[in-house]
């Protein structure tokens, strides 16, 4: 069974696209589309950079996560008002990013990613539409793009 477990973050992830840069020196970057909490009676979207400094793997499919592991994959269920949990929370309990808890992928490359067990390193999954990226990184920080797009 795959495990994901939601990051508690203040967004959710509406991309149809996800534009990934990978740098030997600067790690991965990832442009994607998001919404928060005010924006969804507005139909407003924001673009928003997720940057990984430390990075052990990147993995780009081009198919839907849970179409390709359908049955195999176990979190926690959504609440019945999601908007309200949002607000009473500060985060969505689906929001497109989630740390895969106990990865088999790190389990059989933590000694080559990280022999020394100094990084801390984690397996995120960012959720497109029609495609999925998978990053093994020591974390994560997050900056709203300045535009906000109306749909």
């Amino acid at each position: 069974m795959i495990s994901l477990i939601p990051e508690q973050v203040d967004f959710r992830i509406t991309a149809t696209d996800l534009e990934v840069t990978y740098t030997e020196s600067g790690g991965v970057s990832v442009r994607i589309d998001i919404q928060q909490r005010e924006d969804v009676e507005k139909n407003h979207y924001r673009e928003m950079l997720l940057q990984f400094r430390t990075v052990a793997e990147l993995r780009c499919v081009t198919m839907n996560f849970f179409e390709m592991n359908h049955g195999h994959i176990e979190m926690p269920s959504a609440p019945d008002n999601v908007l309200s949990f949002w607000s009473r929370h500060g985060y969505h309990p689906e929001p497109g990013l989630y740390r895969i808890d106990n990865s088999a992928i790190l389990r059989d490359k933590e000694n080559l990613f990280d022999p020394h067990h100094r990084l801390g390193l984690q397996h995120y999954l960012i959720m497109g539409y029609d495609s999925h990226i998978e990053v093994i990184s020591s974390g994560y920080e997050y900056r709203m793009i300045e535009s906000t797009l109306h749909i």
